[in-house]
C-alpha cells in the first residue's frame, strides 16, 4: 500500500503545482471561473461520497480502490484535453467521483493491516511517503512545463493519469485483505446502524467540524488560493512555485516520522490545536509577498515550510481519531464523513479565494484565514476525546 501511494503520488506531484496556472495562463480561464471550476468538483464528492462510503462498508475497501483508480486515471489523463469550460466541468466530475471513492477506502484498507497501537504511525508513514512523491513530482514538472508551450501540460496531466493506474496495479497484489466474502456480508447487513448512526456520534461530529474548519483555512487554499497569491500579487514565476511546494514535501519526507514518535505523548487535541496554529503563522509569513514583491519567493518557500510543519501534526492524527471512534462495521462511512470535509473545504476555499483575490482583497483573504485558523485552534484544544489504545511500541 505504501509503495502504490507513493507511486501514485508522483504522479500528482506533477500537476499539483499548477492546477491553477492550467486553467487560468493556459486555458484562458477568469480567476473566478477557476475558482468556481475547483469548487464544483468538491460539490460532485459531497453528493457521491456517502453512497462510496456504504459500498466500502458493503463489499471492502480494496474493490472500491480498485474501480476508482481506473476512474481517476481515466480523469486526469483526459484533463489534458480540457478546451472548453464545459469539457472541464465533464471531465473533472468523473475525476471527482475517482477522488471520492479512493481516499476514504484507502483509510479503511490501511486501517485493516494496521494494529490499533500503530495506526499513527501508518498515517503518519503514509503522509510522508505520499509527500516524497509530490516532491519528486513536482522538482520533475518545474524542468518541464513551461507557458510557451501548453503540450508540456499535457504531458504532465497524461503522466498523472498513467500513475493512478500503477498504484492499481500494486493494488491487485494486495492479497486476503480488503474484501468481504458473502457471508461477511450478510453478517454486516444484519448489523444495526448506518449514517445516522454516524450523525448522532457528538464527539465524532465535533471533530467533524474541527477538520473541516481547519481544511477550509488551510489545504483548500493551496491549490487556488496559495498559487493566485504568489503568482498574481507576490509576482512569482510559475516555476518558482514547484521548488516552495517542494520544500514542503521534502520537510514532510524526511521529518514525519520523528514527528510522530513525539505526538505518541502528546494528548490529540493538543496535537489539532498547534497545527492550526503553526498554519495561521505560515499565512503571516505569506502576507510577506504582497507587502513587499522583493521579497515574495523567500516567503513562499519559507510559508510551505511553516505549513509542512503543521500538517505533520495533523496528518497522523485526524484519520487515527476518527478510525478509533468508528466501529467495525461503520469503519467506511466514518471515512467517507471524514474525507467530506475535505470536500466541503474545497468547494468553500477556492471560490472564497477566488472571489477576493480575483477582485483584488488580498489582505481581507490572508487576515481572515489567520484569525480563523487561531479561533479553530483554540476549539480543538478544549475537545474531550478517546484516550489511545495503547500496548507496546518498540522503536
Amino acid at each position: 500500500m505504501l509503495l502504490g501511494i507513493t507511486l501514485s503520488a508522483l504522479g500528482n506531484g506533477l500537476v499539483l503545482p499548477f492546477a491553477f496556472v492550467y486553467l487560468h495562463s493556459i486555458r484562458g480561464f477568469s480567476t473566478q471561473m477557476a475558482g468556481v471550476i475547483f469548487s464544483y468538483t468538491a460539490i460532485v464528492s459531497l453528493v457521491v461520497a456517502p453512497l462510496l462510503g456504504s459500498l466500502i462498508d458493503k463489499w471492502g475497501p480494496k474493490p472500491v480502490l480498485m474501480v476508482t483508480l481506473i476512474i481517476s486515471g481515466l480523469g486526469y489523463a483526459a484533463l489534458s484535453q480540457i478546451r472548453s469550460v464545459r469539457d472541464a466541468f465533464l471531465i473533472l466530475t468523473i475525476c471527482a467521483v475517482g477522488q471520492s471513492g479512493m481516499w476514504p477506502s484507502q483509510g479503511a484498507l490501511n486501517t485493516e493491516l494496521t494494529p490499533v497501537h500503530l495506526r499513527e504511525r501508518i498515517y503518519g508513514s503514509q503522509f510522508a511517503l505520499l509527500n516524497l512523491g509530490l516532491g519528486l513530482g513536482g522538482m520533475v514538472s518545474s524542468l518541464i512545463v513551461s507557458l510557451d508551450n501548453p503540450q508540456s501540460f499535457e504531458r504532465l496531466y497524461i503522466g498523472d493519469g498513467i500513475s493512478y493506474f500503477i498504484y492499481l496495479g500494486v493494488v491487485v497484489t494486495l492479497r486476503e485483505v480488503g474484501h468481504r466474502t458473502k457471508e461477511e456480508r450478510v453478517t454486516r447487513a444484519e448489523l444495526e446502524g448506518g449514517w445516522i448512526d454516524v450523525i448522532r456520534d457528538k464527539t465524532f461530529v465535533k471533530v467533524w467540524f474541527v477538520a473541516l474548519f481547519g481544511i477550509f483555512l488551510s489545504y483548500s487554499q493551496l491549490e487556488m488560493g496559495f498559487t493566485s497569491f504568489a503568482t498574481s500579487v507576490g509576482q512569482v514565476q510559475p516555476s518558482r512555485l514547484a521548488w516552495a511546494y517542494a520544500v514542503n514535501t521534502s520537510v514532510i519526507a524526511l521529518f514525519q516520522l520523528w514527528i510522530i514518535k513525539r505526538l505518541e505523548r502528546l494528548p490529540r487535541r493538543k496535537g489539532l490545536a498547534i497545527a492550526t496554529l503553526l498554519w495561521a503563522l505560515s499565512w503571516g509569513i505569506l502576507s510577506i509577498a504582497g507587502i513587499s514583491t522583493g521579497f515574495a519567493v523567500p516567503a513562499i518557500i519559507l510559508c510551505q515550510f511553516v505549513f509542512a510543519l503543521g500538517e505533520m501534526v495533523w496528518s497522523p492524527v485526524v484519520p487515527a481519531i476518527v478510525n478509533q471512534l468508528a466501529p467495525e462495521h461503520l469503519r467506511g462511512r466514518y471515512n467517507a464523513a471524514s474525507t467530506n470535509t475535505w470536500q466541503i473545504g474545497m468547494i468553500m476555499g477556492p471560490a472564497t479565494a477566488g472571489l477576493l483575490l480575483g477582485s483584488g482583497h488580498w489582505k481581507i483573504w490572508i487576515s481572515t484565514l489567520i484569525l480563523g485558523l487561531i479561533l479553530v485552534s483554540i476549539f480543538a484544544s478544549r475537545l474531550k476525546l478517546p484516550e489511545r489504545e495503547r500496548n507496546v511500541i518498540k522503536d
